[in-house]
């Protein structure tokens, strides 16, 4: 599929393009072939690929994968298929050359964003992904945005071991800082990571400075790694329904 041009019918300048990418491979940890497994009514993928859908605010939606289930499965509900490479679909495989694979294959404008959407985060819904987005675009300065939730600042004033000597891990003032002082501190979710192409490129990897965040709850951040994780979502996705 080729990139899309959104002309703007008040400016004629065409818009970039937004493409949500979704990494899916066969193999897992925890959990055989995760991300097909049901969750309620529906598998752990389409939860993700719905919400990318519903959002209203892309213009295509990939799923990269080594594995011909989940590829039909993509098909299914609606998601363009790149066939990944078996060598990066190891355990240990980083997401930076997944992207890049998926940018080579489909050659996307380097104004073009990239919104990269873990199967793993099924709370996250259409409505995050839209905020997200428009927060993105409001800060044209940064090279990246990603979702995270607030913990406990004291975490701020921790050490940590490996040589001879403790060091603090925000510094030597950090200790003497009263708890109120301390900066706020979050901790990613990999619920929702956005970029342009061109931030991509520049060193061939996802943005990790320059960033902004997008705040969700830690509820809402679960992440799917074991069968205990399943029944919590469940649960979780039972009470909305109900409200």
């Amino acid at each position: 599929m080729l990139p899309l041009l959104i002309a703007s019918q008040n400016s004629g300048v065409a818009m970039p393009s937004v493409f949500a990418l979704v990494p899916a491979r066969g193999g897992s940890t925890g959990i055989i072939q995760k991300n097909i497994q049901p969750l309620l009514d529906q598998p752990l993928l389409a939860y993700t690929l719905n919400a990318a859908h519903a959002s209203g605010v892309v213009d295509a939606v990939y799923v990269s994968s080594d594995d011909d289930q989940i590829l039909a499965m993509a098909h299914y509900y609606g998601a363009e298929r790149i066939k990944r490479d078996h060598h990066l679909a190891r355990d240990d495989s980083p997401l930076d050359p997944v992207v890049g694979e998926f940018i080579h294959r489909i050659k996307p404008a380097g104004k073009d964003i990239v919104i990269l959407l873990q199967p793993t985060s099924p709370l996250r819904t259409a409505k995050h992904i839209v905020e997200a987005l428009a927060e993105y675009r409001d800060f044209p300065c940064c090279r990246g945005l990603i979702s995270v939730y607030e913990i406990s600042n004291q975490y701020r004033r921790a050490y940590v071991g490996g040589n001879e000597f403790l060091q603090l891990l925000a510094g030597e003032h950090a200790s003497l800082m009263h708890r109120e002082a301390l900066p706020s501190l979050y901790m990613p979710n990999d619920a929702i990571a956005i970029f342009k192409v061109d931030d991509f490129l520049r060193e061939e990897a996802i943005p990790h400075s320059h960033l902004i965040p997008y705040l969700m709850s830690e509820t809402e951040s679960l992440k799917i790694h074991t069968e205990d994780d399943i029944k919590r979502a469940e649960a979780y996705l039972r009470n909305q329904a109900q409200q």
